[in-house]
């Protein structure tokens, strides 16, 4: 197939490529690109009421763990898992959004060989309530005939092409469920409002992005083994079916989305190796997204650690830097 045309399609000026010049229109480039992304991603289901259930309760390495569901709307059960340590209340508090795998278990109690190395545990341990989400399609939140299949397959294409063909997005439905994780935990948790972090790894990474781009209450964002351009990683190398928003592409390129995050804190970590997310690509979207940041005025608000590794959580510079920012809050 000759790709000329798609490839000048994509040569053509997007709606929302940053140009501000001044900061009344950066405001305007910042409320009009939320609105049309909201837009683009499905729109929201409607809200109803949480009926919040906790559904088993343990302890693991001097975490507090419960594993609790709630609706984040009427039809839209919400599973995770909700890892308590011994700290002060209010508290800082981090949601933390795993990738494609066995689901959220795998960041709670997976091994170090695991990519999400339990980056939920990790959160944790260093002081943060943490609530891992079970993504929508994967773990316990797939259809029965790909549960009965195998461990590790997801529910994506099926519930991606559905929400597709609706009108809708898997991306938007996971966004949704991020929003509405919020407001339960302003509701009904001890947490410090002006200390909400998010830490998304791959698939994760995809749902802390657009969530953060769309959400002022998030404080804090960690982005891990995901942003790149989706020309050169969704686009040019075997992902899977819920990374697609129709015409996103007309709109602004993932580093456009990304720089909706600004000014607040956010921390981009990606592998050196990482075969489906190339660095050279990471490296330019950073330097795209940095414009954005010294343009307001606050390029300290943005960090990242580009290690010696692949398609995986490294947990390092990212969980001082979170410290830093939501733990003096």
């Amino acid at each position: 197939m000759d790709f000329k045309y798609f490839l000048k399609l994509y040569e053509k000026e997007r709606k929302y490529e940053f140009k501000a010049r001044t900061f009344e229109e950066w405001e305007d480039w910042r409320v009009n690109f939320r609105r049309d992304l909201i837009n683009i991603l499905g729109d929201f289901p409607e809200k109803s009421d949480f009926d919040l259930k906790i559904l088993e309760k343990k302890s693991f390495k001097d975490i507090s763990i419960e594993k609790i569901k709630f609706n984040s709307s009427e039809d839209i059960e919400v599973i995770g898992y909700l890892l308590t340590p011994n700290i002060d209340f209010p508290a800082p508090f981090v949601i933390a959004v795993p990738g494609h795998g066995i689901g959220a278990k795998d960041a709670v109690f997976g091994s170090s060989s695991s990519y999400m190395k339990n980056f939920g545990l990790i959160l944790a341990q260093n002081g943060f309530l943490t609530f891992v989400i079970e993504q929508l399609g994967f773990g316990e939140r797939r259809e029965k005939k790909d549960i009965e299949e195998r461990e590790g397959k997801s529910s994506c294409r099926s519930y991606a092409f559905w929400a597709l063909m609706q009108g809708k997005t898997l991306i938007g439905l996971r966004v949704w469920d991020v929003i509405r994780t919020i407001d339960l935990f302003l509701e009904n948790f001890e947490i410090k409002k002006e200390a909400i972090g998010i830490y998304g790894i791959s698939g994760g990474g995809t749902t802390a992005l657009f969530a953060s781009a769309i959400d002022d209450r998030i404080k804090a964002t960690v982005i891990s083994g995901y942003l790149n351009t989706f020309k050169d990683s969704i686009l040019s190398i075997h992902h899977c079916e819920c990374n697609y928003v129709p015409g996103v592409l007309n709109y602004g390129e993932m580093y456009d989305i990304a720089s909706l995050i600004a000014p607040r804190f956010l921390f981009i970590e990606h592998g050196k190796k990482d075969p489906i997310f190339p660095i050279e690509s990471t490296i330019k979207a950073c330097e795209k997204v940095r414009a954005v940041y010294e343009f307001l005025g606050v390029p300290e608000n943005l960090d990242w650690e580009f290690f010696d590794g692949g398609h995986e959580i490294y947990a390092n510079k990212s969980i001082a830097w979170l410290k830093k920012i939501l733990q003096k809050a």
